[in-house]
């Protein structure tokens, strides 16, 4: 099997999570993966590989030295289905515009990141599903590199601690964790886009579901007397900032709706709070609670009712205490020709959650762009140099 063809393999099976089913991992389908990636790794020497009550992967290949973890998660994202995944290789781009199914396309104008891989095999989708690269691309980069040191054994490495977790991409990645089933004196998660970040920043993030109970009554009799749940739904959303995803970058922060449903007489809101600080995380609770709070006091026969889950931390403080973990990413990138830099992650990682644990773990990048979508792509030459990237990271 050619590095690209298990990638291949890996994306054509649906994982996509569900957040709404209370279980873990929240969807059975993502054991089919696991069940796979178990077979393999026993192919590739790891004779403890074996997957948890839980969906979550483990297995270990013995060396010398520091044990040191890799982690990919199974499943893909909520917002575009994963399911009959048809992937398509576009050989040498020559840039210019890609035309996807469904009259989708893939202009640079829209997608500036598309310049920066010209000449480059590219792996995109046929515009009718997610390509899955988050997070396969991690998981065949890591099996690729395992199946290196199957082929040379007489190359020596470090014990190798692998996991591949489940439900990532709804915050519960780390739920189940082993972490004295991994067993890593430090770890990286290979779940990033370019190849010369070592991350060690993210959001720290919160959802929150808002519940409306309003007033019905016949709206011809409604004067001063019906007040509409899903107007009031509205109104909330209205008086927030206007700091959502379209008009934030860098470490600027975000409230971003993701779902709204009900009826006059009830209705339920869900978004996500993304912010780098804590005071500013804080503030934006803050104002959450203040707007619930006026809306009661505008509407005092309607109920409004706030809750809030944590969901992941910034790791950056923690992960400056124990330097080990950048300082050995750095020295394997530059051995493969790659000038690293330090960066943040818009998004979360389980990474983050291991890292408040203990178990130090930065995240890598795959080659891999426009996640969570029908325009997501791989470049095959980055997910190539990442193998040997992480080859050189555990010797």
């Amino acid at each position: 099997m050619d590095n690209l063809s298990r990638f291949v393999n890996y994306v054509k099976i649906d994982t996509q999570s569900d957040d709404t089913t209370g279980t873990t991992p929240s969807t059975e389908k993502q054991k089919n993966l696991g069940l796979l990636l178990v077979h393999e790794l026993l192919e590739l020497g790891l004779d403890d590989a074996h997957m948890d009550e839980f969906g979550n992967v483990y297995g270990h290949l013995p060396g010398k030295g520091s044990r040191i973890g890799l982690n990919a998660h199974m499943d893909t994202a909520l917002e575009v289905t994963g399911e009959n995944v048809k992937p398509h290789l576009i050989r040498k781009y020559a840039g210019g515009t890609i035309v996807l199914a469904n009259g989708l396309r893939m202009d640079p104008k829209e997608f500036p990141v598309l310049n920066k891989h010209i000449g480059h095999d590219l792996v995109v989708t046929d515009g009718n599903t997610l390509l899955g690269a988050d997070d396969k691309a991690g998981i065949a980069i890591i099996m690729n590199a395992l199946q290196y040191y199957k082929n040379h054994p007489e190359e020596k490495h470090s014990t190798i601690c692998v996991c591949f977790t489940v439900d990532e991409e709804i915050g519960e990645g780390p739920l189940h964790f082993n972490y004295r089933k991994m067993n890593a004196k430090y770890a990286y998660t290979i779940d990033g886009s370019s190849i010369d970040k070592i991350e060690c920043e993210n959001f720290n993030a919160y959802s929150a579901t808002v519940n409306f109970k309003g007033v019905s009554i016949h709206p011809g009799e409604g004067k001063g007397k019906l007040i509409n749940a899903l107007n009031l739904a509205s109104e909330f959303v209205s008086m927030l900032p206007k700091e959502t995803p379209y008009e934030s970058e860098d470490k600027e922060g975000f409230y971003h709706l993701t779902g709204i449903e009900g009826t006059c007489e009830l209705a339920k809101l869900t978004m996500i709070i993304r912010d780098f600080k804590d005071k500013g995380m804080n503030k934006r609770i803050d104002t959450i609670n203040e707007v619930v709070k006026k809306l009661n006091k505008l509407y005092p026969t309607a109920n409004i009712e706030v809750s809030f889950k944590k969901q992941y931390v910034n790791m950056r403080k923690y992960v400056d205490k124990k330097p080990m973990a950048i300082r050995r990413a750095k020295e394997a990138l530059k051995n493969n020709g790659i000038e690293p830099s330090l960066g943040a992650i818009r998004g979360g990682t389980d990474g983050a959650t291991f890292s408040k644990c203990g178990l130090i773990t930065p995240n890598l990048g795959t080659g891999s762009y426009n996640h969570h979508g029908r325009y997501e792509f791989l470049d095959v030459q980055e997910f190539e140099k990442m193998i040997s990237v992480v080859i050189d990271l555990v010797k």
